[in-house]
């Protein structure tokens, strides 16, 4: 297991991140620690997470992650608009939207 942490753009907070390997040879960022959502939603599609069976949160994806240069990537963005989302409210899918 790996691990990582990572300091969001806006310098104003730190998430930290284990990669596990899957039997099936993705890779699978847990949510190791990250700042409290505050009063915004926490449901599991807003904030673009799923858990294990264990109940360990893990950043939800579209496609199987594969290398770990491609994990720090998604990281490194599901937290940059992780903390957008806990500091203004805008829901990730909102800003993605808005990018395109």
């Amino acid at each position: 297991m790996s691990k990582i942490y990572y300091r969001t753009k806006d310098g104003r907070a730190d998430y930290g991140f284990s990669f596990e390997q899957l039997s099936n040879g993705s890779i699978r960022p847990y949510i190791d620690s990250m700042p409290s959502y505050g009063n915004r939603e926490t449901g599991l599609h807003t904030t673009h997470r799923l858990t294990d069976r264990s109940g360990r949160y893990y950043v939800c994806w579209d496609s199987p992650l594969t290398n770990v240069e491609d994990v720090k990537q998604v990281v490194s963005l599901w937290s940059d608009l992780t903390q957008e989302y806990i500091k203004t409210g805008r829901t990730i899918d909102q800003q993605i939207r808005n990018r395109r």
